[in-house]
This record gives C-alpha cells, sequence and structure tokens, in this order.
C-alpha cells in the first residue's frame, strides 16, 4: 500500500539526509566483477577529479531525496504485490492438497473404507491438512492408491508453506521499504519548510501577491486619470518637450488657487497609452501594439522608445535619480547582462514595465537603487551602457525551453519523460552480490540512451549487462550503460555529450527494459542521481522566464485560475476558455492542474509517480493546465476554441501556451 504523499510537519535534522534505501530492488542485476573491494559510497569523496566534486544544493538533496522516497514506495508496492501473488499460489496449492485428502476421506466413509471410517472421520476434522495427512499415513488399512493421492497431498502442501514463507519474505520487504519512505517523506517537508518552497520569494519591486498587483494596477490606472482630468478642468494645455527643454523637461502651472506640474504633451501621450497597457502580454520583440520584457513599445506622437534597454540608455539624458518625474525612464544593470531592463516612473515611487519575471505589463515599485534614470523629453543624449559578461541575458524574455547543461557538458541520459525512476544506487539484499552499483531507469524498449558526458567508447560483452558501454574521460572518471536492445557506438569512438549512444533494452540479467547507468570515480562507484539531479536541476534544465528555475516560479508573480496558479498570460487565456465554455454549455469548466512547484512535483508527479525529475515538470513553469472529463462535444469545442486562443494540445486534457 502507497504511503499518502501528504509533508506532515516534523522535527528531522537535515543533517540525517543520507538515509540508506531499502533492501531488493525491482532489477537483480549482478554487480559487475570490476566492483573494487574497497566501500562503495553513495556520494563522491573530496578528493575526486573535479566534475563530480560537488557539494549539492539544497534543492539538489531534496530532489535526490525524493527520488530515494519515490523508489522506496516502488520497491514495497512490488514486494506486496509479489507477497499478494505468492499467498494466492499458495492458497491454490493448499486447496489441491485438500481435494487429494477429500478423495482419501470419501473413500473412507465408503463400505470398502468402513475400517478406518471412523479415524478418518475425526482426522478430516484437522484445520492443518498436514495434521490430517500424518494421520492417514499412520493407518495401516490405506491402500496404494490412497496412498498416492496423500503423497500428492503432502506435495502441495509443502509448496503451499515455501510460498507461504516467500510471502512473509515480501511483506517484511515491503515493511521494510515503507518504514524508510515514511522516514524520507519526514526529511523531505522538513527540508521543504527550510528552504520554504511552497511559498517561493517575490523579486524586489513586485508585489507579493495578485491581489496587490490588481491594487496597484488600479490605483496608477485612476491617478493618472484624475491627472489628466485636472488639466482639463484648469485649460491647461501641455506644450511640447522641445518647449520644456529649457526647464528640465517639466514645468508648472498656477490657475487661480491650483498648481499643477505640466508635462510635455509627447510625454502624456506616453503614459495615456502605457496606462492602457496595463494588463496585457508583453512579446518577445517590440512588435507593434506590444511591449517586450526588455524595450518599450513605439507610441505615436511621443517619443521613438524602440530599442533594447541598452539602446533606449544610450541615446537618452540622464537625470539625477532623486529628480525623478512621470515619463521618465528607469534601468536596471548587472555585471552578467548589462542594461537589461526598463520602466517608466508614473510617480508615488511606482513605475510600468513589462518584466519577465510577470508575463505582464503593470505597476511595479521603483527600484531602490535603479543603475541609471533618464529624461526622453530632454532629447537625444549620449551614455555608454555597460557591456554584461554572459552571451544572454539572465532575464530571458518569455523563455522556458530547457537550455543544454554548460558545465562540463553533462546531460541527463534519457529524454525527459521517457522513463520513471527503479532500483537505486546502494539497494542491498538477496537480488545482488552486494549492493546496487548504478540508478535504474524505467523505459520502453527501444527509447534513445544518450551520452551523459562526452568521451571515449569502450564496448565490452558481460553477462549480467549484455554490451556494456562505458564512457571514459582522462580525470578518471567513466559512465557505464548497460542491457542495451542495440549499441550504436563503436569501440574507440569519441561522443559528445548529448549524442545517442544504444537504445534502451532488457539484455543480460534484467527483469524488464530499462537503463542500468552507472559512475565511477577512480575505479569506484557513486551516486548517480545527486551529479545528475545537480546538473540538471540547477544549470541543465535552464532558467525559465523571469530567470527562474523550473518549480521555484514565485508565487506572487503567477495569476489564480479557479484553485490552480498559472503564468499571468497562460490564466487569461485560461479564464477565457472558461467563461466561453460556460456561456456555450451553461457548466463550469474544471481545471485540475496547473503550476506546480517542486513541493508539488514530488507530492504528485505524473500518475501519482516521479515520471519527471523534480524541477523538470512541464507544469513547472506555469505555462500548461489540464481540464476535467468532457463530453466528445465538450472536447471538441475546447480544442477549437483553445486554437483560437493560441494554446496548443498536449494531450490528455492538457493545453500549453507555446514560447520561444
Amino acid at each position: 500500500m502507497r504511503l499518502t504523499r501528504v509533508f506532515a510537519g516534523v522535527s528531522v535534522l537535515v543533517a540525517t539526509l543520507a538515509v540508506p534505501t531499502v533492501a531488493l530492488a525491482d532489477e537483480p542485476t549482478t554487480p559487475p566483477a570490476t566492483v573494487g573491494t574497497g566501500t562503495t559510497t553513495s556520494s563522491p569523496s573530496l578528493d575526486v577529479p573535479d566534475p563530480l566534486a560537488i557539494a549539492p544544493s539544497a534543492i539538489t538533496e531534496l530532489t535526490t531525496l525524493a527520488l530515494r522516497y519515490e523508489a522506496n514506495l516502488s520497491v514495497a508496492e512490488d514486494r506486496r504485490k509479489e507477497a499478494a501473488e505468492r499467498l494466492r499460489d499458495a492458497d491454490r496449492q493448499r486447496k489441491i492438497a485438500r481435494a487429494y485428502v477429500d478423495q482419501v476421506v470419501e473413500y473412507a466413509m465408503s463400505p470398502n473404507g468402513d475400517p478406518f471410517a471412523q479415524k478418518l472421520t475425526a482426522l478430516a476434522a484437522a484445520e492443518n491438512p498436514e495434521d490430517l495427512i500424518t494421520g492417514i499415513f499412520s493407518s495401516e488399512q490405506v491402500t496404494d492408491a490412497q496412498e498416492g493421492h496423500l503423497g500428492e497431498a503432502k506435495r502441495a502442501f509443502d509448496a503451499a508453506q515455501v510460498l507461504q514463507a516467500r510471502a512473509d519474505r515480501a511483506t517484511r520487504a515491503a515493511e521494510k521499504a515503507e518504514k524508510t519512505a515514511a522516514r524520507q517523506l519526514k526529511q523531505i517537508g522538513k527540508l521543504a519548510d527550510q528552504l520554504g518552497l511552497g511559498a517561493s520569494s517575490t523579486p524586489e519591486g513586485l508585489p507579493q501577491t495578485r491581489t496587490e498587483q490588481e491594487s496597484w494596477n488600479t490605483a496608477a490606472a485612476a491617478s493618472w486619470a484624475g491627472y489628466t482630468r485636472q488639466l482639463a478642468r484648469l485649460g491647461v494645455k501641455a506644450p511640447s518637450a522641445r518647449r520644456l527643454k529649457a526647464s528640465g523637461g517639466v514645468k508648472t502651472a498656477t490657475v487661480g488657487s491650483r498648481t499643477v506640474e505640466v508635462l510635455p504633451a509627447q510625454t502624456i501621450r506616453l503614459l495615456t497609452t502605457l496606462m492602457k497597457r496595463v494588463g496585457d502580454d508583453y512579446a518577445t520583440e517590440n512588435a507593434p501594439g506590444a511591449w517586450s520584457c526588455g524595450g518599450l513599445l513605439d507610441v505615436k506622437g511621443a517619443y521613438d522608445l524602440r530599442g533594447t534597454p541598452a539602446q533606449l540608455y544610450a541615446r537618452t539624458v540622464k537625470v539625477k535619480p532623486a529628480t525623478v518625474k512621470r515619463g521618465d525612464l528607469v534601468f536596471t544593470a548587472n555585471k552578467a547582462s548589462g542594461v537589461h531592463h526598463v520602466g517608466v516612473y508614473i510617480g508615488d515611487g511606482k513605475m510600468i514595465d513589462a518584466p519577465g519575471t510577470r508575463a505582464q505589463v503593470g505597476v511595479s515599485l521603483l527600484p531602490a537603487e535603479p543603475f541609471a534614470i533618464t529624461r526622453p523629453s530632454l532629447g537625444a543624449g549620449r551614455n555608454t551602457p555597460p557591456k554584461g559578461t554572459a552571451k544572454a541575458p539572465t532575464t530571458v524574455c518569455n523563455a522556458t525551453k530547457p537550455t543544454a547543461a554548460t558545465r562540463q557538458g553533462w546531460t541527463f541520459p534519457l529524454k525527459q519523460g521517457s522513463y520513471s525512476i527503479s532500483a537505486g544506487f546502494g539497494m542491498g539484499g538477496g537480488m545482488w552480490q552486494s549492493t546496487h552499483t548504478g540508478q535504474d531507469l524505467a523505459a520502453p524498449t527501444g527509447t534513445p540512451i544518450y551520452a551523459s558526458r562526452g568521451g571515449v567508447v569502450s564496448l565490452q560483452e558481460i553477462g549480467w549487462a549484455g554490451t556494456l558501454v562505458t564512457i571514459s574521460h582522462p580525470d578518471g572518471t567513466a559512465e557505464r550503460y548497460a542491457h542495451a536492445s542495440k549499441v550504436l557506438v563503436q569501440d574507440g569512438q569519441t561522443v559528445g555529450s548529448g549524442d545517442e549512444i544504444a537504445l534502451v533494452g532488457s539484455r543480460g540479467n534484467s527483469t524488464g527494459p530499462h537503463l542500468h547507468f552507472e559512475i565511477q570515480v577512480n575505479g569506484q562507484f557513486i551516486d548517480p542521481m545527486p551529479v545528475l539531479v545537480q546538473f540538471l536541476t540547477n544549470s541543465g534544465a535552464g532558467k525559465g522566464w523571469g530567470g527562474y528555475s523550473n518549480g521555484q516560479v514565485p508565487r506572487g508573480v503567477l495569476c489564480a485560475t479557479d484553485s490552480t496558479l498559472l503564468r499571468c498570460d497562460v490564466a487569461k487565456r485560461a479564464k477565457r476558455l472558461s467563461a466561453d465554455f460556460r456561456r456555450k454549455f451553461g457548466e463550469r469548466l474544471e481545471f485540475t492542474a496547473g503550476y506546480r512547484d517542486i513541493v508539488a512535483q514530488i507530492q504528485r508527479g505524473p500518475e501519482g509517480t516521479l515520471v519527471d525529475i523534480p524541477g523538470t515538470s512541464p507544469f513547472g513553469w506555469g505555462t500548461r493546465f489540464s481540464v476535467g472529463s468532457l463530453t466528445k462535444s465538450q472536447q471538441a469545442w475546447v480544442a477549437a476554441q483553445s486554437r483560437k486562443l493560441g494554446l496548443k494540445s498536449e494531450g490528455d486534457g492538457t493545453w500549453s501556451l507555446p514560447v520561444a
């Protein structure tokens, strides 16, 4: 029976994270003969070569622990199934034994068996077939035929006893796995609480909740509308920017007892247009009528503000931050990206911008220390923007596609979603000579296997592995791939990270198709998962929109759709779909899945299992959602409407927004 995936508040020291996994696993792989005599450890030692000398981050620890937890649940479930099967077999053997005994008893009750009928009648009441069989054998009146029946009954009964013993062992293994999983679940809950993953921190300058965001947007719009009405009531006509240049791009006008700040006409047009854009999706480029998450839109009759933030900074005039006025441009920069973001100040310590973290145009706080403030109304400027050290900005606009790992070229050996976690490293018991030396990834036969890291290939035919593929490196490390149905590389060939090298199979000592993956450091085996998870979750999976990692998007920058959270541009489409569905069918469209942070990914992966490693789920970006069961006509309608809204079908009632 699976344990409920609910994190309880418990007190478990983080230092206890390295919990040994349960004995027994799905695959009875015999460790290769090359295993050294030294102690196999679950993490690299301090003196291993650099590619593996990593100190896993807290996220990696959490993810690796989650995988171990899932593996133990799988082992427990398998052993429970095995125990139930053995018990069924034992019951069948007992029925066979009883049937043979019943034949003997039936004969004994006949006239031919009358001399010992009374004794057999007493024996037949015995609950244990063995007692009955032993008692009958002690009777001198047993015929040869009946003795044969009793022999068959005895053999069936003995078989039942063996099956019962196996069932008891499987049950004990399941209980042990469940206890280990329960301990790991407590540790996961403790570590998740320490990381605060359920409520990630909102970036500086953005509201903590979407309700607060809506409040800021509404207040800004009302304030600007009040300003333009005031100008109209007082009969003040805004002059051009050229006329106000001598006064710093702004002046005041006094009408009667009232004094009002007067902005250039171009600035008023700009801010009026921007106010109408609040709530709109951003675009990856400055397309007509859109605002990219880097630059500004081109407003007719205002200023030419097309281009990147760095380009805008270069050609506008800087002013002191203390003198910031409505309509000024507010720039953000860092060492990696240089000048990478711009907003437009609207007063009250706030600005309108389109950060990648929000996916929509909205109101944000003015940065406490902006990189620079410039004033477009002062004409052309000549500033030299700093160059970033990175090849691409750290805040990637509208991007959620995984990027290749960079450090040492590590990649995962199977594609995301093509595998499920099976027997883990270090598992012991009767299924291996000592302990499991790698990580098993169950996948259908023929699933492509990729080189986890580039190196030189060597091939070896070994009974337990089939064709064992080893990729070696000059630093003394190597990765090994076993049980492949087909090998696609040659002995001595040099491959790169991510190259297809084989296809998943079940050759050798294997109970089903899977990849048995190992990592060796100076001839010693280490646990592959902390290494792979470290690179996959922290670099291999890349940074998504707003620079966040998968499953680590702050809730404050997401929008609610019923009981689910989504990136706001996706949420807007989902809400439109829901409203149209209600008008069409008179029913509520149920949303069953949306954004899942890392904790939620551990609690409930696809179909309740960790098909994806936590931190890689397609739901971890907030751009995908699922709907409940629908009739055929409703499914067809939802499909048609979703396409009109720019959504892509992912199958099984799941939809996503394609992103650049």
